[in-house]
């Protein structure tokens, strides 16, 4: 059996090693376009800001894998896929021309798109996107290279890559503005659980402008100068990073593949329409958990997921890929934001009977110095008693709270259960009162 992966980022590189670990008589190939394999996009603001090494940006080396039995092939690009005939055409050093697979997993990730704006190349020495490891040892580097020269940046794009790489020029002293086409930042939380991010980049000496886009670049030499913006004005700026968005990099795939807004569709077990052709990571779309409604969610720790549950099923067992609850942690400076389930408003155009409780959250007591409450929206079920979604913005303990939202929502369970939940307490680390009891006393009267 020979196993071909296309792309070496979480997805195929947990995918290749999961499988060539239950099938070492199997062949296994992995093709990944970039030096690099076994690379995150999350942290790579941090490194750009200088608090997290190329390390933990960049896992491991294709000799790390190769020595795993992966046969890695960096620097190799898959330039098309004869799905009738089972060969992809590979342009690389040692492999180039026809490659056979007798199965096929599709793993190329997403990349960072810029629109279709007037006056922008992808050779502009100081326009940059950033969803992979190498855009951002580009990034690093441009930065290093051109110090002291370099005092403005734009940032195309209020999204978790856009205010992270805010503050990460920030952090290098560059003065930072952010444009926005829309009319806000995180379109599905709350306004007044924004408050606390709006406040915070301001209070950073950050930029905002909302409801303006990009209509226009102006360059002279190779280098963009400023930007046209909504209303007719130009910005000037020595460097730019456009984020407004990814989109799965499968433009090299023929139409043969089912796709839906440009995500690679698959069933519960990562099967698409093709025989013997599976894809996991950025480029599909999954399900919104235990539904049939498409979400996108280009995270990596749901590309490992992919990959691990791809390996088991690949090697005889019988999974189903269930899906997501769109799950999410981001933060800007001390300010940390997570969420899980369904907004208020989504819930209600859903049509669920829903409400919303709002409420201070603590993890430790409120007599501390530094303990700062976070600010708490929790959504449920009028007519079931369970929760649909929750979000919180504070300064700690986000992501853990939410967590434990998460995983009421997937159990599916009651809302008069949660006072049978035996939750951890000291004033040091955790509040007596757990979100999940609030909710129980509010619900439950």
């Amino acid at each position: 059996m020979k196993i071909v992966v296309i792309g070496g980022g979480a997805a195929g590189m947990m995918f290749s090693t999961q499988y060539k670990k239950s099938n070492p008589e199997h062949e296994v190939f992995l093709f990944e376009k970039s030096p690099y394999v076994a690379w995150a996009g999350c942290p790579t603001p941090y490194y750009i800001a200088d608090e997290l090494s190329l390390d933990n940006v960049v896992l491991g080396t294709p000799e790390d894998f190769i020595k795993r039995g992966v046969n890695v092939k960096t620097k190799h690009e898959v330039t098309g896929i004869d799905f009738k005939n089972k060969t992809l055409n590979i342009s690389g050093n040692e492999i180039n021309g026809i490659f056979s697979y007798d199965k096929l997993v599709i793993a190329v990730g997403g990349k960072s798109f810029v629109p279709d704006i007037s006056g922008y190349s992808p050779e502009l020495k100081n326009v940059f996107t950033l969803s992979h490891a190498e855009n951002a040892i580009e990034i690093k580097k441009y930065i290093t290279e051109n110090k002291g020269s370099i005092k403005n940046a734009l940032i195309v794009g209020a999204g978790f890559i856009g205010l992270e790489s805010a503050e990460a020029f920030n952090k290098l002293g560059l003065n930072v503005t952010i444009v926005e086409k829309s009319g806000e930042i995180f379109p599905s939380v709350s306004e007044n659980l924004k408050k606390e991010f709006y406040n915070e980049i301001k209070e950073k000496g950050i930029t905002l402008k909302l409801n303006t886009g990009v209509s226009g670049i102006i360059s002279e030499n190779g280098k963009a100068k400023s930007v046209k913006i909504s209303n007719e004005e130009t910005f000037d700026f020595d460097i730019a990073l456009f984020s407004i968005g990814i989109t799965p990099n499968i433009g090299f795939i023929s139409d043969e593949l089912k796709t839906d807004k440009g995500k690679i569709l698959v069933n519960d077990k990562f099967e698409t329409n093709i025989s013997d052709v599976y894809a996991i990571g950025d480029c599909i779309f999954n399900k919104y958990y235990d539904t049939d409604r498409n979400l996108y969610a280009p995270f990596g720790d749901v590309a490992n997921k992919h990959g691990i549950l791809l390996a088991k099923y690949l090697s005889g067992e019988n999974i189903h890929w269930k899906g997501l609850l769109r799950s999410y942690a981001t933060s800007f400076y001390d300010i940390k934001l997570a969420q899980t389930g369904l907004s208020y408003n989504e819930a209600l155009n859903l049509g669920y009977n829903a409400e919303k409780i709002d409420m201070k959250a603590m993890y430790k007591n409120s007599g501390f110095e530094d303990s700062v409450p976070g600010l708490t929206e929790i959504v449920y079920d009028k007519d079931k008693k369970v929760i649909l979604g929750g979000t919180m913005v504070g300064k700690e303990a986000v992501a853990q709270f939410i967590d434990q939202i998460a995983i009421v929502i997937t159990l599916e369970t009651p809302i008069e259960k949660f006072i049978d939940i035996d939750f951890a307490y000291s004033p040091t680390n955790a509040s007596v009162w757990n979100p999940l009891l609030v909710t129980y006393r509010k619900v439950i009267k």
